[in-house]
């Protein structure tokens, strides 16, 4: 392979991370407007997006199973060709099943054929000393790609008479994407098969998991990446707060959506490991700063009054939570590196504790949706069980656990043997869509 051929399958490969989600997740740009484009309930897709999430859970265990045994090109080709299928019926409107079909149907493609094959996909393009860089650019490149399509999406939503008809229009767009890239990483990626061999095995097997479940930092780590997760999983509902509640004009709901879910991924994540490596010199202590930031936003929001005077205020408070999310997001993971896990119990203790940390997605979604309504709807769904208010105070006790798991998670790392090597922060590459 060429160092050609090498840079164009990079670059193909990080583009299509850009595009194969973004149907699956349009509700953090299009919470409200996706609902009413597919003819559902805001609480009716809620459940449907919490399955997904399930669904989602359980593929990620079977990921590395696929990609051992079968060429991480076809595995991406066939994931990409399948979610096309998928968003070109969802723009049939087909209904709530078939669109709870759809849906898993963009689970088990994107997390049980998609993800681990475009690691190993990835991970063949350099020898040992360019993963880092190469993982690095991954997520440039996606987010930057994220970034274009969600804005030119935006424009689209934005030129239709209803915001409705458009979102149809961008999910058969983003079909049309999908079968676009499968056809270019099948035509122009090329890979290396001895380097393919050299990474080993991606399989988490039930001998692993079980071992993993001894290991005290499974659970200190995937407690606090779900803790993280639960801010993440709730900004989509910030959109129907800011127009609903703060009256901002719903032309910029688009925007600030696009903003919140893709600038700040390729903005803040490296910002999030040059602090960790120049600055705290620990995972653990970086995400304290972090949970704690959380934790006075959420405050803030509380006692924020919900009226337009204050609309540029909340925006400010938003977007200072998504730099504190993304920054933790680029981050979570390389605890697994620091706690100096067996390199043989690794693939046990990132499955198990993804399980744990993943877990929001099951159930947040339907429970956010309940709390704070539908007001887009005819007649518009009331609050339930203290609707925003609940949803913060939430947060807050999110972000208080993990303040202290975050500090248990330091001590119990300065309280290792002696004998263990200095605290290090070696770059891992990503294991989450």
């Amino acid at each position: 392979m060429t160092k050609s051929q090498k840079w164009v399958s990079f670059l193909i490969l990080s583009m299509t991370c850009g595009v194969i989600y973004q149907v699956a997740y349009i509700r953090f740009v299009f919470l409200g407007p996706t609902a009413q484009a597919l003819d559902l309930s805001a609480q009716d897709y809620a459940n449907i997006i919490s399955v997904f999430g399930v669904v989602a859970m359980v593929m990620y265990f079977c990921g590395g199973w696929f990609a051992d045994r079968f060429s991480p090109k076809v595995l991406i080709v066939t994931a990409l060709a399948g979610t096309g299928v998928a968003d070109l019926y969802l723009g049939t409107v087909p209904g709530y099943w078939g669109i709870l079909a759809a849906h898993v149907l963009m689970a088990v493609m994107g997390m049980g054929l998609y993800w681990s094959a475009l690691v190993k996909a990835i991970g063949m393009l350099g020898d040992s000393s360019e993963q880092g860089r190469l993982f690095g650019y991954l997520e440039g490149v996606r987010g930057v790609t994220s970034t274009v399509v969600g804005f030119v999406g935006t424009a689209v939503v934005a030129a239709s008479v209803a915001e409705a008809a458009g979102v149809l229009w961008l999910i058969r767009l983003y079909g049309i994407l999908c079968f676009v890239y499968a056809t270019l990483v099948w035509l122009f990626v090329k890979g290396d098969e001895r380097r393919l061999a050299d990474l080993g095995s991606s399989t988490v097997t039930l001998r692993q998991l079980c071992r993993a479940a001894g290991n005290k930092y499974t659970w200190l780590i995937g407690g606090t990446v779900m803790l993280m997760y639960c801010f993440y999983t709730t900004l989509g509902y910030f959109s129907p707060l800011l127009e609903y509640r703060y009256g901002m004009a719903a032309a910029l709901i688009g925007v600030i959506g696009v903003v919140r879910t893709y600038v700040f991924q390729f903005v803040a994540g490296p910002v999030g490991g040059v602090v960790v490596d120049k600055v705290t010199r620990s995972t653990p202590r970086f995400l304290r700063w972090m949970f704690a930031g959380c934790a006075v936003i959420a405050l803030l929001f509380l006692v924020l009054p919900r009226d337009s005077a204050f609309k540029w205020v909340a925006v400010a408070l938003m977007f200072a939570l998504c730099l504190l999310v993304f920054a933790s997001r680029g981050v979570y993971w390389a605890q697994v590196g620091e706690a100096e896990v067996p390199e043989n119990e690794r693939g046990g203790v990132i499955g198990l504790a993804s399980g744990l940390a993943y877990l929001p997605d099951a159930f947040l979604p339907t429970v956010s949706t309940w709390w704070i309504g539908d007001p887009s709807a005819k007649p518009a769904v009331p609050e339930h069980g203290g609707g925003y208010t609940a949803l913060f105070l939430f947060l807050l006790a999110m972000a208080l656990l993990g303040l202290g798991l975050t500090t248990l998670t330091d001590r119990t790392r300065r309280r290792e043997p002696a004998t263990r090597t200095a605290r290090t922060v070696p770059e891992v590459a990503p294991v989450t869509a």
